[in-house]
């Protein structure tokens, strides 16, 4: 039971979605419709690549940071170099003096200028190490910075490349769909099945002159109108029948009639009558 209706109402949802889908596929079919999509897919893909730009912005502003780190960790270098020498060839002139003095190795190496450059030369070799350290660390965060930067700078530009292909494709896609639209409504003039709204009005106009007609008709067949219009197409016809009579007796009545009068009055001629008497 559960599953029955767990099948029903998965169908009306599906019947529902569908319905919807119809719909929003029947309302892209509009111009404007399509074009406001497309705009919102510019809009979308144009915050896309300046979300890119300002990620690789923020990258290149750590890659600049770095090498300036990197620039003064250079400098710090080359001066601690420099203390090294310095605190060598102090030592070196400390040593020569003493020796020249006849003071013992061993004391020279007490000696607190000896110590002195020694441990200075000490702390400037340590500070070296961890120098060339992170300048070795830097570099190399650095040189992979810049390959990134470099491949999303390409990424970039196949993106821009790609928003412009779609604004050609909406300009592209409104006009093919206009063209569409106006080849099916000649289909549909042409097939006789145009729904515009002076086929409408016409179809419209004939229909309420058929139906007056009708409701002419009954209402005259119900008042008997119709029989007395028979009645007086007879009696038009009788007259002009009669009319026509009394001309034709008229003009040929009388000559009809005075011919019979004279053969009425006319004795017949007899053999005794043609002779003459002797």
């Amino acid at each position: 039971m559960a599953n029955g209706f767990t099948r029903f109402f998965r169908a009306i949802w599906h019947t529902l979605t569908g319905r919807a889908h119809e719909q929003a596929d029947k309302l892209m079919e509009d111009p404007n419709a399509i074009r406001g999509a497309y705009e919102d897919i510019i809009q979308d893909k144009q915050r896309n690549i300046k979300t890119y730009k300002n990620a690789i912005g923020q990258l290149m502003a750590q890659v600049e940071k770095k090498k300036g780190i990197l620039k003064t960790l250079t400098e710090d270098v080359d001066r601690l170099e420099k203390l090294k020498t310095g605190a060598i060839n102090k030592a070196k002139t400390t040593a020569e003096e003493l020796q020249k003095a006849g003071t013992p190795e061993e004391e020279i190496k007490q000696n607190p200028d000896y110590v002195r450059c020694v441990t200075s030369f000490n702390d400037f070799h340590s500070t070296l190490e961890e120098k060339n350290a992170r300048i070795d660390e830097l570099e190399e965060d650095i040189e992979n910075a810049q390959s990134g930067i470099d491949s999303h700078k390409i990424q970039i530009q196949s993106l821009a490349r790609e928003l412009d292909k779609i604004k050609t494709e909406q300009s592209d896609a409104v006009a093919e769909m206009v063209i569409a639209k106006e080849q099916e409504e000649i289909a549909d003039m042409l097939s006789g099945i145009s729904a515009d709204g002076t086929s409408a009005d016409l179809t419209r106009m004939r229909e309420i002159r058929e139906k007056a007609k009708g409701r002419s008709k009954v209402a005259q067949e119900l008042a008997g109108t119709d029989t007395r219009a028979e009645e007086e197409e007879f009696l038009a016809a009788a007259r002009t029948s009669a009319a026509s009579d009394e001309f034709d007796s008229l003009i040929f009545g009388a000559k009809q009639s005075d011919t019979e009068k004279t053969g009425e009055g006319t004795p017949e001629k007899t053999e005794s009558d043609s002779e003459l008497p002797l």
